[in-house]
């Protein structure tokens, strides 16, 4: 990943759990969770959400469809921004990344589903 002028300046939204659950009740937008394969802290997901961990993105990113609205999530968005901005650099209609990651949407009790992130 390359990090120039270009891409210091790509703004990324951070939207709130309330956001992301409206969008993704009126948009269904494509969720992707870019946490790493071996994270082990908690293996709750968005439902529906696409595991891609950031280190992957770069070779796997052509799987992620362009003709959708994208919301990425990571734990407790470290690594979600700059998924953000190399998908939006690309071309991909990212809408923003979930603020304070699926951390803060548990803590503010969305529904999440739970699953072993080396099935996904």
């Amino acid at each position: 990943m390359e990090f120039d002028v270009e891409w210091q300046q790509i703004k990324v939204k951070k939207m709130t759990p309330e956001q992301v659950k409206e969008s993704i009740e009126k948009a269904n937008p494509f969720i992707l969770d870019v946490r790493p394969l071996n994270f082990q802290r908690d293996t709750s997901f968005i439902h529906g959400a696409h595991l891609c961990p950031l280190v992957y993105l770069s070779d796997k990113y052509d799987e992620v469809p362009k003709v959708r609205e994208i919301i990425i999530t990571d734990w407790a968005m470290k690594q979600s921004p700059v998924a953000a901005k190399y998908l939006i650099k690309r071309g991909y209609r990212v809408i923003g990344v979930l603020k304070g990651g699926l951390e803060r949407w548990k803590a503010e009790l969305y529904p999440v589903e739970d699953r072993t992130p080396m099935k996904d």
